[in-house]
């Protein structure tokens, strides 16, 4: 096998481990929104796993351009221009690793600030349930006297 056809295989792998992993990250923006715990977690260990097979798989590709007496840090604009064939091939998988990759990236950011704000509405909500509970501890009143049960006694 060329190092050109080497080189389309382990790309190939990764383009499927990013689509996978594409697909599961646009399905936790939906679990995050529906807010389906359980599903959530199933979904991550997916991704747990897909990116386990990446990390081998990348370590194949880092092998390959070793053995092949290629500088790991060459972009792969670099070495495609450097193989006589298949470079078309080449150019497409790598334009489609690259537009995988913001997906994701840009998705990850999406399901992040969801998570954000569901903690903090978490947050929010606890802080108002323990604050209608507490006791008044300064003030004219008598000691001693009953926290009030208004949800809206609280400043913001």
């Amino acid at each position: 096998m060329s190092f050109s056809e080497e080189l389309m295989d382990v790309l190939k792998r990764e383009l499927d481990i990013l689509f996978r992993l594409k697909e599961l990250t646009f399905d936790k923006t939906d679990i995050i929104i529906n807010n389906q715990v359980e599903e959530l977690e199933e979904i991550i260990k997916k991704e747990e796993e897909l990116i386990n097979t990446m990390a081998n798989t990348e370590e194949e590709r880092v092998n390959l351009m070793n053995n092949w007496g290629v500088d790991i840090n060459t972009p792969l604009s670099e070495v495609i221009q450097r193989i006589p064939e298949g470079k078309e091939e080449l150019n497409r998988i790598g334009e489609e690793l690259s537009k995988s990759l913001e997906e994701i990236q840009s998705r990850n950011n999406i399901n992040s600030q969801l998570i954000n704000e569901n903690l903090q509405w978490l947050d929010f909500n606890m802080n108002l349930l323990t604050n209608t509970y507490t006791p008044t501890t300064y003030g004219k009143e008598k000691k001693g006297t009953e926290a009030k049960n208004s949800l809206f006694d609280r400043k913001v």
